[in-house]
């Protein structure tokens, strides 16, 4: 884990990759789908622990509108024992470029794999009213449309990128880093803290504060969600995927967060999650963890 830290120095280098990200073609609203998980540790001291991203589910009940999700690898909630982290924040970028902080709940409110609990992801309904963010559509995961379907054996050297936030007080600083696929098939991985995962892999590099990041890979005219970083993989397997960092497949990512959205569809107005959405450029609310869209 990190210090969460600010500085001159550090947001100027930091802007440098933002804007090295925008010269190589990188969505711009990518760069407004994340945020920085803070937790306390035992001296009181907080630090930065790990990414989350927005995602939308559109509602098959609600005409025009979508659920938003907080997605994160579940490892980020926990402490260095597997216990849940108790007092957790997102950090998220305001209205006018600053930063807002939210607070988060442990990790026994958050949703996980419906199919497997071990896999390294947790998700909860969110949209907070003075946060200004973009959440990515189930259309651009992989293989979650037919535009966005890339054969296997087409995506080994397809440029990646991979985007988490600088912690800072002043202004919410997104910081883009570049890789390209290397293994496109899922290999059974050991991740330290998460157990044996099914991981994609990337060539790149990473920090601490970089798990639970989105990961889109390249396409000819535009980009596709790939899946979450998994920052902790290349420590842990280093003989077979040495200098290689492991990304857990879109695929987790849309089967969580779509029984999210079926259960919410299902239960009364009185019992759905009181999540307020944010209204933004494009999406107005219509009721409890819903963007309707303009």
């Amino acid at each position: 884990m990190k210090n969460v830290v600010a500085g001159a120095m550090f947001v100027f280098a930091a802007f440098g990759l933002t804007l090295a990200g925008y010269a190589q073609n990188v969505a711009p609203e990518d760069l407004r789908t994340v945020g920085l998980i803070i937790a306390a540790s035992e001296n009181g001291q907080r630090m930065a622990v790990g990414t989350a991203f927005f995602v939308e589910v559109p509602s098959r009940v609600y005409h025009d509108s979508a659920f938003v999700y907080l997605v994160t690898a579940k490892h980020n909630l926990l402490d260095e024992e597997g216990e849940p982290l108790p007092q957790l924040w997102i950090q998220l970028q305001d209205a006018r470029g600053g930063t807002r902080e939210h607070a988060l709940p442990d990790l026994s409110q958050w949703i996980l794999d419906p199919v497997n609990e071990s896999v390294d992801i947790a998700a909860l309904p969110l949209s907070p009213n003075d946060a200004s963010f973009e959440a990515i559509s189930l259309s651009r995961f992989l293989d979650g449309s037919k535009a966005s379907s890339i054969p296997a054996n087409a995506q080994v050297g397809r440029e990646a990128y991979y985007v988490t936030t600088l912690g800072s007080q002043q202004r919410f600083v997104a910081v883009t880093r570049f890789g390209k696929i290397s293994v496109p098939n899922p290999a059974r991985v050991d991740v330290p803290g998460a157990g044996a995962q099914n991981l994609v892999f990337l060539e790149g590099t990473g920090t601490p504060d970089l798990s639970g990041a989105p990961v889109f890979v390249r396409t000819s005219d535009d980009s596709v969600f790939l899946g979450l970083l998994e920052n902790r993989s290349g420590d842990a397997a280093k003989r077979q995927f040495g200098g290689l960092i492991g990304v857990l497949p879109a695929s987790y990512v849309s089967e969580t967060v779509r029984a999210m959205a079926a259960a919410q569809e299902e239960k009364p107005a009185s019992t759905t999650p009181a999540v307020r959405p944010a209204p933004s450029t494009n999406r107005a609310p219509v009721g409890k963890g819903i963007y309707k869209r303009r």
